[in-house]
């Protein structure tokens, strides 16, 4: 049995509720929310994942003692079919490192699993947003990740094991994947994160939201510990200004050179933006935009193999 619908996600938690008291705003743990958690990744799963021939340095990673392990420790360089050099991992190295405590994640696995894209074109309908699904296999007592935040909401799903996580107190207000918020030092981090807020247990058929920017770190109490984190991107101000920048493009004045002589450069600038507020209130681009949340909740249409498409009157 798969889930169908976001309300069977969240079990007794309503939907309603979720979306006015909790989304973007505070974490929430829901224990056994729903049975079919636990059916979504189990091993067999991972087993038959890292058969398929789609694997890299890239969107197979392995991390120890919360440090990345060099693609070069586990994997190969190869020529692919276009003659495209790579590397790849080799399975033997990936099980060693395992074995020896390391974390594996399986990147952008939505469109290799059919329970999880259920589960992701579920949360791209209902919440009008992009999607993205990772899947973490962590060994007991061991750590793969150091306190740290997300710049996207995260839905956590544990499918087998136990892992036990900490929320802090520290909150960064409404990240985003930009330069401003990366780099900071181990001592900014711990700084920011502050005191532990609640520490508990995630159960295999648990669920855990967190919105963006909230500190938290995990370890692996029952190994092997496998949860799938599903990261949630809505469209947010930045993505207006990117439609106001691209109408902009078709403006001259914004083609133009600026002024070399300083005491014109201060009008000119006011100028521009006296442009660009226009530009940005256009009914063309107020028009794009309102069409932002319906273009994040396109789901992936799914392939018939043998059946032709219906022709259009």
């Amino acid at each position: 049995m798969t889930i169908q619908s976001f309300e069977e996600l969240l079990g007794t938690f309503s939907k309603p509720n979720f979306l006015a008291d909790v989304r973007g705003k505070e974490w929430l743990h829901l224990e056994n929310s729903s049975g079919t958690i636990k059916d979504l990744v189990n091993w067999d799963d991972v087993g038959q994942l890292l058969d398929l021939e789609v694997w890299n340095h890239q969107n197979l990673l392995l991390v120890q003692d919360t440090r990345p392990v060099p693609p070069q420790a586990y994997c190969e360089q190869i020529v692919d079919r276009t003659g495209i050099r790579q590397l790849v991992p080799i399975f033997e190295k990936v099980g060693q490192h395992l074995a020896n405590g390391a974390s594996l994640v399986l990147n952008d696995v939505e469109s290799l699993l059919p329970k999880v894209r259920v589960i992701t074109d579920v949360l791209t309908t209902e919440l009008s947003c992009k999607v993205a699904a990772n899947i973490y296999v962590s060994q007991q007592n061991y750590q793969a990740f150091d306190s740290h935040y997300d710049k996207t909401d995260v839905i956590v799903l544990q499918t087998l094991g136990s892992k036990r996580w900490r929320i802090y107190e520290g909150q960064i207000e409404s990240p985003v994947l930009h330069p401003m918020f990366s780099g900071e030092s181990k001592e900014q981090l711990i700084s920011l994160k502050g005191k532990v807020e609640r520490e508990f247990v995630m159960q295999a058929g648990d669920l855990l939201y967190l919105p963006r920017g909230r500190f938290h770190d995990a370890l692996a109490t029952e190994g092997p510990s496998i949860h799938i984190s599903i990261a949630i991107s809505e469209p947010k101000g930045l993505d207006y200004l990117g439609l106001v920048m691209d109408e902009a493009v078709g403006d001259p004045i914004f083609r133009e050179p600026i002024p070399i002589d300083p005491k014109e450069i201060d009008a000119h600038f006011d100028k521009l933006a006296d442009r660009l507020k226009s530009v940005a209130r256009s009914s063309r681009v107020k028009d794009k935009g309102s069409r932002l949340h319906k273009n994040f909740s396109k789901t992936r249409p799914k392939l018939q193999v043998g059946r032709r498409a219906k022709s259009r009157v």
